[in-house]
């Protein structure tokens, strides 16, 4: 299992759907709409892979395609709130948003896996002319490989919706995210968000240069490699990371979940067995 495979299948389903939204009668904002309800398909696929592994007992997995789930839906739908209070409703932004998720951070928080939240609020600030600000977060957007340069350009079509359009694909998007919260939790990352929190390798590197830098600061390698496994729980080496740092801290707990959901996901780990062959000698001693 592999994350690339993971985000693939967004735009193996949006390649078919938007190939279709090139209509020259088509109205700019009815194409917009077909656009965006292809994205909006898109974006689902990743609740049904959680609920795959939820049924597989991968919660890791699971709140991972939730988490990318929720940060590209909600992130979405906080961009139709703000482009509908900038196209009049409401007195301030909180009476669109009526109290849900609407700090860019915090969405993105969910999984920063996922480049949408950047891309979002990028829109927005395009919206509003302040081009600098959105090419800045569009950069953020472009500079993840799960972000395809062709089809998010579509979604800059958003802008051409009417009040009545935005109101309901804000319609679609609120369903769906009652629905992801109706199976998952969402809790925002500590990490910052930065340019490259959704770089499980460049995360793992911070983690290593930690330790070069101070050979006992295993709580901040552990920062690290814990971030990475949030935007990869499929790579063994994560997981062991993350339990080597949880032994020199003594947190055995800790270092246990991490090698038993490291195997679940790769058995054939070497680093993994021999930690768990280990642990298993040190309970036979106990």
């Amino acid at each position: 299992m592999k994350k690339f495979a993971v985000w693939l299948l967004i735009f193996t389903l949006l390649a078919g759907i938007l190939t279709g939204c090139t209509k020259k009668e088509s109205p700019p904002s009815a194409e917009a709409m077909e656009i965006a309800d292809a994205f909006i398909d898109g974006f689902s696929e990743f609740i049904t892979l959680g609920d795959e592994y939820t049924g597989l007992g991968l919660q890791l997995q699971a709140d991972y395609a939730y988490g990318w789930a929720a940060a590209s839906i909600s992130s979405m739908r906080y961009c139709v709130d703000c482009l509908l209070y900038l196209g009049g409703e409401g007195k301030k932004l909180e009476d669109v948003t009526n109290g849900r998720f609407a700090d860019w951070d915090k969405i993105a928080g969910f999984n920063y896996a996922t480049p949408y939240p950047w891309f979002f609020e990028g829109i927005v600030q395009h919206v509003q002319g302040n081009t600098k600000e959105a090419a800045w977060l569009y950069e953020r957007a472009i500079m993840n490989p799960a972000f395809d340069i062709e089809y998010g350009e579509t979604l800059k079509a958003l802008a051409a919706l009417n009040v009545t359009q935005l109101k309901e694909l804000k319609d679609k998007l609120t369903r769906l995210e009652d629905q992801i919260f109706d199976k998952y939790e969402p809790v925002t990352n500590p990490y910052p968000r930065t340019d490259y929190c959704f770089d499980d390798t460049y995360l793992c590197l911070l983690a290593r240069e930690t330790l070069e830098n101070n050979e006992t600061n295993y709580r901040g390698a552990l920062r690290h490699f814990e971030a990475a496994l949030k935007v990869n729980p499929f790579e063994g080496d994560i997981f062991a990371g993350c339990a080597i740092m949880c032994f020199y801290l003594d947190e055995f707990d800790k270092m246990y979940f991490y090698v038993n959901e490291g195997l679940f996901v790769d058995p054939d780990h070497e680093g993994l067995n021999q930690l768990a062959e280990l642990m298993n000698k040190e309970a036979g001693q106990s």
